[in-house]
């Protein structure tokens, strides 16, 4: 199953939920007002949700009103992603039109070339999915980072230490590795300054491990490929990242010095 995610997840995982916290970041619209309130809004949403959630709402005796929320939601969507994803087939279009039109001029039949045209528009669709998989899904998960119990206020001292401990970068420093990483390769620093243009993560990263290494603080940098095993371990239950209340002991514990992670782990 993960092979599929992989070669479609844009589609059937990032859209719906880019959409979803879209939408609900506006307070005036459909999913902010009707959302329901058994349904957490932290829970991720897929394309396959939107059929079962109706139906399992209904089933489970929920109101119908919110049983039919997800099919407005869906067609909300929908009317989003159909134009961006009917550019997959765009480029079948022009021997479709042109042969149906008796202009098309080539000696291989209009019906091969739009044929061929919407197979290699799928096929580079599937593998942009997979590589905004890898760059994108893959430095966030594994059995070396961490997940949290608690919130934390940002720019705070927790927080750049869970920027740390919960982000892998990929390798850096060389335009070729930076453009073929999307400039998604500095996920520790991006998340520490995420106002900073890419370039200035390119300088800032040395930097940023340095002091990590100085202070003993977790810094992961791996290949991509090798982070991709990682998290595929752990979506298939092999492995699972580690759990815990914060990084830093609690504010009555401070006066006796701040103890990171891999010394002292709260709930874990």
């Amino acid at each position: 199953s993960m092979v599929f995610w992989m070669f479609t997840w844009k589609a059937t995982y990032y859209s719906p939920n880019t959409f979803k916290e879209l939408e609900l970041s506006r307070p005036r619209s459909f999913a902010a007002q009707r959302w329901p309130k058994s349904r957490p809004r932290t829970e991720p949403l897929t394309v396959f949700d939107f059929a079962r959630l109706p139906v399992q709402f209904l089933l489970t005796g929920e109101k119908v009103a919110d049983a039919l929320f997800w099919p407005v939601l869906f067609v909300q969507w929908l009317l989003v992603v159909v134009p961006m994803m009917a550019l997959v087939a765009f480029p079948a279009a022009f021997p479709m039109i042109l042969g149906t039109v008796s202009w098309w001029p080539f000696a291989l039949p209009w019906q091969t070339a739009a044929t061929k045209a919407l197979l290699g528009g799928v096929v580079a669709d599937m593998m942009s999915n997979l590589h905004s998989f890898i760059i994108i899904a893959c430095n966030h998960s594994g059995s070396d980072l961490y997940r949290y119990f608690t919130s934390c206020k940002a720019y705070s001292a927790e927080w750049f230490l869970r920027c740390a401990y919960s982000s892998a970068n990929f390798e850096t420093g060389s335009d070729f590795v930076d453009i073929a990483y999307g400039w998604l390769n500095y996920q520790i620093e991006h998340h520490m300054f995420p106002d900073m243009t890419p370039l200035q993560y390119r300088k800032l990263q040395p930097l940023v491990k340095s002091v990590c290494k100085k202070h003993g603080v977790q810094y992961i940098q791996q290949n991509g490929f090798y982070r991709t095993w990682k998290m595929l371990r752990c979506a298939v239950g092999d492995d699972k990242m580690i759990q815990c209340d914060a990084i830093l002991p609690p504010a009555s514990a401070k006066d006796k010095g701040l103890v990171p992670a891999n010394d002292k782990m709260l709930g874990s």
